[in-house]
């Protein structure tokens, strides 16, 4: 069981939190990853990483975050394993990214982090409430990637997204494990 005094009830870290100019979730993952940290329960590569992560999610600059973690690592080596909030975040959007992962990769121009995120944040109740929302983005998306868009692939869409939620229901059937459950995710 990981007792943080920066962690707060509905999983945000407030040390992320303060570094990232906005509200940064974390997960078990995560928190125990800073517990093995140097600088546990602090600023370390954990929760500078998150932060930078959080902040380019949103389009802010992240400049001075990227300069911060590389001070923190050996030979400033920013690796992208540092860097992966999908690690510390389990959710149907997780779900979802990693299915489309073998044919759609995220580009530069889409907005397909913050959707992830999104679910993320919504879990399952809340995609399953917002599936059309959630198949209007991935229609989006294949139209401006010049892929079928229509009414077919609108239920092929939705099949995708309830997919996705049962995917997540099967790993995590009490939703996603809170940051002081220290359970082995699989």
């Amino acid at each position: 069981m990981i007792h943080c005094p920066h962690l707060s009830g509905d999983n945000v870290c407030s040390v992320a939190t303060s570094l990232a100019e906005c509200q940064v979730k974390t997960s078990p993952a995560a928190c125990n990853a800073c517990q093995n940290e140097s600088n546990p329960r602090a600023i370390n590569v954990v929760t500078i990483g998150m932060a930078l992560v959080n902040r380019k999610r949103r389009r802010k600059n992240i400049s001075q975050l990227q300069t911060m973690l590389g001070s923190y690592l050996p030979e400033g080596d920013v690796s992208p394993a540092t860097l992966r909030i999908t690690d510390y975040r389990p959710g149907p959007g997780n779900e979802l990214k990693n299915m489309l992962a073998w044919f759609a990769k995220p580009s530069e121009t889409c907005n397909c982090e913050t959707r992830v995120d999104t679910m993320n944040d919504w879990g399952a109740e809340g995609c399953l409430r917002n599936i059309d929302t959630i198949a209007d983005w991935l229609l989006e998306e294949a139209q401006l990637r010049g892929m079928p868009h229509g009414r077919f692939t609108r239920i092929i869409a939705k099949s995708l997204v309830q997919t996705a939620v049962r995917k997540f229901l099967r790993k995590f059937p009490d939703g996603a494990p809170e940051p002081n459950d220290n359970e082995d995710r699989d």
